[in-house]
C-alpha cells in the first residue's frame, strides 16, 4: 500500500485507492473525503508549508 497524509484532516489514506486528489505546485495531495479535498482547494496555501 502506498501511504500519503492527508494535509487537511492528517489521516493516512491509500495513494493506490485515494477518490479523491489534487494537484498543487507539481506535487499530488490525496484526501481521504471529498470534504478535505474541497477545504484544500479552496486555500491550497493554508495547509502546505
Amino acid at each position: 500500500m502506498a501511504k500519503a497524509i492527508d494535509p487537511v484532516c492528517k489521516m493516512e489514506v491509500d495513494t493506490t485507492k485515494a477518490k479523491f486528489k489534487s494537484d498543487y505546485k507539481g506535487k499530488t495531495y490525496y484526501f481521504c473525503s471529498e470534504n478535505c479535498k474541497k477545504k484544500f482547494d479552496s486555500s491550497p496555501s493554508a495547509y502546505v508549508k
